[in-house]
């Protein structure tokens, strides 16, 4: 299913429901309910066929997103009975079989309940890409794969962790395990974790860790192994499937995935953009050489205010609204009809290395070759004057402790892995979050052998494209002459890409300044022109009471001021308007932060009572 809730204690017919809905403010999905000694369940639809909640005399099973499974055919997803996957994943755990890391592959959440013995399993992906999350409190235990679900479930909406909230704003995601609640945890990814008895107490056994043991001495080794990892992946999902749909731009990752699918494959090739420009020119491009339909859809100029409440809602606190690029546009483009649509996402940070800081990171030049920073570290102070000064030392001390659990096990990439483990740390991957609850959606770049040979690699083969080249390049080799939107060529490596992209950026930017280009020539939504939009405007004045329930930390409490002010980035303005309107959400619902108690501020006290551990 997309989603569901576990209540250890039992809920009333019909709560579970209405809480899993509340998440769509439009087109919401079928929800069953289970209810039992062992407490309530509530699950939404599966858009993956053959993934449907499973029930016989002894178990429950639920699967969330759709996992490649690996240890038989997948010809379920397009044929067949609706629960087949699920059934085969509920069996194979019984018989004592299952290798989570090596029969699951791809983004998954599993609950299994044992209705006589009222015992739980929940089991975690390899990189939590669907994450989960739970409140325990007593005998109480709650279980979700949606954070502000299972925050109404436990009430727990009148206690929101305002450090968290800053932390998103700033970063565009939550430090794990905090999430937007300061009861609620997220649980550990690649893990098993289970209850033992009637305590409602959860335990835990992982079954993987990014360890950083470099097993392989050559890069063309290490491309090979990725190469079969995704080919593998794919060929599983679409063996018996007459076509696919896939996602299409004018860069590199999604020409790659062009190429890994197969040319008697019939494909549909997507792009959204505001109109047709050089990104959309160059993509048709692509489409027309790897033999896929190119199929534009146009968006309005203010789509990425327009989805702000939708999106807000269905991705859920603590994840960037503006990565659902296809919340408003799937069903004119018919992509639930897919038995499967790829993408190219998480190829920049597990192959590219786009989460190592680099020298000259922040310069506009983007032919200046990578060079790792060894100045930089995520546990560094934070300092900006908006935010006050307690707030700001929690959230370092945050920061600096899962730096320090990721150093136990990755001692030289930690700064690196900071933002790749959990995948909640990294905010691009709020476009699976929006995605896999809309159409059935598949991402090469995260199935599981990709995830390990990265972790398995020298951080210096994902500087500068070496190992997603020396990967792909069998792949782009049907672009070989067609440029990236931003002036490069794919094809070739990055000593040869500087001077070419020199050239080329530099005739473009020319181009844009004489005015012989005009218009917007990216993917996204241009963001300068966003921001001094009626409609943005009207959402600053809007929700600007939200900034109430964020008081405590606050040097300025003037929304326009903070709008206007040079320390926060474009993104982090835009991060901040989606917190003001979750903020008004809740003040609406006469619910808010926790009550300042006597001679204690709502930030010593969560600094105190809530120092989360896994």
């Amino acid at each position: 299913m997309s989603d569901f809730i576990y209540s250890k204690n039992k809920m009333p017919k019909g709560k579970l429901t209405k809480d899993l809905q509340s998440i769509y403010q439009l087109d919401h999905p079928d929800i069953q309910e289970y209810h039992g000694r062992w407490g309530s369940l509530g699950v939404s639809k599966n858009l993956y066929n053959g993934f449907q909640i499973f029930e016989d005399d002894t178990h429950i099973c639920a699967v969330a997103g759709g996992p490649v499974l690996c240890f038989r055919d997948n010809l379920f997803l397009t044929k067949g009975p609706d629960d087949a996957g699920t059934k085969a994943v509920l069996q194979r755990w019984l018989e004592k079989k299952i290798n989570w890391d090596e029969d699951l592959n791809g983004p998954f959440a599993i609950l299994i309940i044992n209705k006589r013995t009222a015992v739980i399993t929940c089991v975690t992906d390899l990189m939590s890409f669907i994450p989960v999350f739970a409140y325990q409190h007593s005998k109480e235990l709650m279980i979700s794969t949606h954070v502000d679900v299972l925050g109404i479930v436990s009430n727990q909406q009148n206690a929101t962790d305002v450090v968290a909230k800053v932390d998103f704003i700033l970063h565009g995601i939550i430090t794990y395990p905090y999430t937007a609640y300061q009861k609620i945890y997220q649980l550990q990814p690649a893990t098993v974790h289970f209850t033992r008895n009637d305590s409602g107490h959860l335990s835990s056994k992982s079954y993987w860790t990014p360890v950083e043991t470099l097993t392989y001495t050559s890069i063309k080794g290490a491309a090979s192994d990725l190469r079969v990892s995704m080919e593998d992946y794919v060929s599983r999902i679409t063996e018996g499937m007459p076509v696919v749909g896939q996602f299409i731009s004018g860069g590199e990752d999604s020409r790659a995935i062009s190429g890994l699918l197969s040319k008697d494959l019939k494909r549909d090739a997507f792009i959204f953009l505001n109109s047709i420009n050089r990104e959309g020119r160059r993509a048709e491009k692509a489409a027309k050489a790897y033999g896929a339909n190119f199929k534009l859809s146009t968006r309005s100029n203010s789509y990425y205010m327009d989805i702000l409440p939708s999106s807000a809602d269905l991705v859920g606190t603590g994840a960037e609204y503006v990565h659902a690029h296809t919340l408003k546009l799937y069903k004119g483009c018919r992509l639930n009809d897919y038995s499967a649509v790829f993408g190219g996402l998480y190829s920049d940070d597990i192959l590219k290395g786009d989460c190592i800081v680099k020298i000259l990171e922040k310069s506009r030049l983007p032919f200046i070759p990578q060079v790792k920073s060894r100045y930089h570290s995520r546990g560094n102070k934070i300092t900006i004057s908006l935010f006050k000064k307690e707030v700001l030392e929690e959230l370092t001390r945050r920061r600096t402790v899962h730096l320090n659990l990721i150093k136990n096990f990755r001692e030289y990439s930690a700064d690196e892995w900071f933002e790749l483990w959990p995948s909640s740390m990294n905010f691009s991957l709020a476009t699976v979050h929006a995605n896999r609850r809309l159409f059935r959606s598949y991402e090469p770049f995260m199935s599981n052998g990709v995830v390990k040979v990265s972790a398995a690699v020298p951080q210096r083969w994902r500087l500068n494209r070496r190992l997603f080249l020396e990967t792909t390049k069998p792949y782009l080799k049907r672009t070989k002459w067609l440029f990236h939107s931003d002036g490069r060529l794919p094809y070739f490596p990055w000593y040869i890409n500087s001077f070419i992209q020199l050239g080329v950026w530099s005739i473009q930017q020319a181009n844009t300044r004489l005015g012989l280009v005009k218009g917007f020539q990216g993917p996204w939504g241009e963001w300068k022109v966003i921001m001094e939009s009626r409609e943005f405007q009207e959402y600053v004045d809007r929700f600007a009471n939200g900034i109430k329930l964020m008081a405590d930390t606050m040097v300025e409490k003037n929304v326009h001021t903070i709008f206007k002010s040079k320390e926060l980035t474009i993104s982090q303005r835009v991060n901040f308007l989606q917190i003001l309107y979750i903020n008004q959400k809740e003040s609406k619902a006469g619910k808010g932060t926790v009550q300042r108690e006597s001679g204690s501020s709502s930030i010593d006290r969560f600094s105190l009572n809530n120092n989360k551990s896994i």
